[in-house]
């Protein structure tokens, strides 16, 4: 029971970052009392500057950043990094309304068709992020009103769907895979809407899993 509850508390603050980091505050004016970008990258008043911001050298992450002033890398991959655990665990739990608000339609479309085959299966998903080794952005993309944003993740974790015994019929939920994807999110910039949505997911590299913890999709 703690550790369901643990779970919840872990879910309920990523949710809350997500919102926050990878998107960006809306309808609130200057006499907000907290602005979690501010409050996280300094001085807000030069956003062209953004003092202590890169763009990696990646000219398409310095479009998005010209052409969206509340983005910051930094804050994107802070997100992006509590994104990947929280798509883990709700594709985990077949929780299909959570993804709907993570994923764009052509994902969702993916993620939903290997959960409704593993339930008519009667198999439930197990799976571990043990480790979140490393995150970087490795590409970004700005066409037309559309911003893309690749971010590399490589993490240790084990994953196997497991009958209603209990009984794991496919993969280990003991034993821990070297993973390497490369996700990306999309997002209108003029949009309303802060949130980045997942719109691929490249095939894994490194040692495979049995069970996919994350169906891979094609751009």
């Amino acid at each position: 029971m703690n550790e369901v509850l643990l779970y919840a508390a872990i879910a309920t603050l990523v949710c809350v970052m997500l919102y926050s980091v990878l998107g960006k505050s809306v309808g609130e004016g200057p006499e907000a009392a907290f602005d979690p970008q501010k409050s996280m990258t300094g001085d807000d008043d030069d956003k062209d500057e953004r003092p202590g911001e890169s763009d990696y050298g990646i000219p398409g992450l310095r479009a998005i950043m010209t052409a969206d002033r509340d983005f910051t890398p930094t804050l994107f991959l802070d997100g992006a990094k509590g994104a990947y655990g929280l798509i883990l665990e709700a594709f985990a739990e077949g929780n299909r309304e959570q993804l709907k608000d993570l994923l764009t339609e052509d994902v969702y479309a993916v993620y939903d068709s290997a959960i409704t085959a593993r339930d008519e299966k009667n198999l439930t998903q197990v799976t571990d992020l043990a480790r979140l080794k490393n995150a970087e952005i490795v590409d970004a993309e700005k066409s037309g009103s559309t911003a893309t944003v690749s971010v590399a993740f490589t993490a240790e974790l084990s994953s196997a769907l497991v009958d209603a015994d209990g009984q794991a019929v496919e993969g280990d939920p003991d034993m821990l895979a070297h993973v390497s994807e490369v996700w990306t999110f999309e997002r209108k910039i003029k949009s309303k809407d802060p949130n980045w949505l997942l719109s691929d997911v490249a095939p894994s590299e490194g040692d495979a899993l049995e069970a996919d913890p994350t169906p891979d999709t094609k751009a």
